[in-house]
């Protein structure tokens, strides 16, 4: 998947989206991301959706509004039109032909293909990740609503499965856990986020759950910090890919705001994990209202112009100097392209989102949307503005 382009999809009037090692996606609330980027999903993993949705026993009855609830949630019946166009990599996109694709076509000669097509190619983790584990343990995927987005039931049967089949045994640590992340990565989310504390799978009234131990003090999913509830869903997601790595067919990674409840420095030690994601190979496609990971993505991009040294890496993420993170840094630097896409209301006046590339994040280009990102910086610039009037009138 290199390039998609859409219009009249919901809200979204024109998008021309260019994917990259690391692409972003910017701009108010209800502006068509969580759609853009199920879109993306949908087209990649329609196979394994269909096969998934037979499985745990649902029957859309071949009626697209039935599929569009069914996947993009309740109330999404809306989105298409006789407008809607999507074509991906230049090819046009049908989703009721692609959604009535006829497995029984293969021949022996293609099992390999078809066994290809039935596998997930790309991982998602939703906004609404910490719904998954309000209870210390992953849902599975028909205990949600039927209402409920197909990306968030996918993803809590994902983070079940692997917890109880893949890593853990009970009594395990699952942070610190050195088989499942590097030391230098333990230390940076250790100060940022655990604070020395450490999680652990404990069984409880004969269930298994999630526990945090503070000081021997044991306590439950619901007691700890909104950082912490917010960045597990985030530590299982790593674990997962990285230790499945070359294992499936899994090449894209979309995280849905991976800032949510998390300080700045912490944000640093998120940013950290999804620049080793890169590392390892995947293509990664974010959504975020903080400008800390567009702050992080500037630098990258101006030290790549400027052929400049790793050094500025490790100064910028504050980490100590090791041989694994000059790995990371120098493959960074020199191999991985990024870029940005703001989701905009209006555009020369017209109604509905168009989406503008605005990946050179050039704080002083005439262009507004590329000067603020996406209007992540304007209050900021703003601020100055008055403080510096302020200032000047009382002088």
């Amino acid at each position: 998947m290199k390039k998609l382009r859409v219009s009249n999809l919901g809200q979204i009037r024109e998008a021309n989206i260019n994917f990259t090692d690391l692409t972003l996606f910017v701009g108010p609330q209800a502006t068509g991301k969580s759609i853009i980027l199920q879109l993306v999903k949908l087209l990649l993993d329609s196979v394994d959706i269909m096969n998934t949705i037979k499985n745990n026993g649902y029957d859309w009855e071949k009626d697209m509004d039935n599929f569009l609830e069914l996947y993009f949630g309740e109330g999404m019946s809306h989105l298409l039109n006789m407008d809607t166009q999507i074509y991906l990599d230049k090819r046009y996109i049908d989703l009721e032909d692609l959604l009535s694709y006829q497995f029984d076509k293969f021949s022996s000669s293609e099992e390999f293909s078809r066994k290809s097509l039935f596998r997930e190619h790309l991982f998602f983790v939703p906004a609404q990740r910490i719904i998954t584990l309000e209870n210390g343990w992953p849902h599975s995927f028909s205990s949600f609503d039927i209402g409920d987005p197909y990306i968030v039931r996918n993803f809590s049967e994902d983070l079940r499965l692997s917890i109880q089949t893949t890593f853990f045994r009970t009594n395990d640590d699952i942070f610190p856990n050195p088989n499942l992340i590097t030391q230098e990565l333990y230390k940076e989310i250790d100060k940022s986020i655990f604070h020395g504390a450490s999680v652990e799978l404990k069984v409880t009234g004969m269930r298994k759950r999630i526990h945090i131990n503070i000081d021997d003090i044991s306590l439950p999913f619901m007691a700890w910090s909104a950082g912490q509830r917010e960045f597990m869903p985030l530590l299982l997601s790593f674990y997962w890919l990285t230790s499945t790595k070359n294992k499936t067919d899994i090449e894209w990674v979309v995280i849905e705001e991976p800032e949510m409840g998390l300080h700045p420095q912490a944000i640093l030690s998120v940013i950290l994990m999804c620049l080793e994601l890169l590392n390892q190979g995947y293509k990664l496609i974010i959504s975020t209202h903080s400008p800390v990971l567009l702050e992080a993505v500037w630098v990258i991009r101006f030290l790549q112009t400027e052929n400049s040294d790793i050094k500025y890496l490790y100064q910028l993420f504050n980490v100590e100097l090791s041989p694994s993170m000059t790995t990371l840094f120098e493959n960074i630097l020199k191999n991985k392209t990024f870029s940005t896409y703001y989701f905009d209301y209006f555009d020369q006046q017209k109604y509905g989102v168009y989406v503008k590339n605005i990946s050179s994040l050039d704080p002083g280009d005439l262009d507004s949307a590329i000067a603020d990102w996406g209007g992540l910086t304007s209050f900021s610039s703003r601020a100055s503005e008055v403080v510096s009037q302020a200032v000047q009138e009382k002088a």
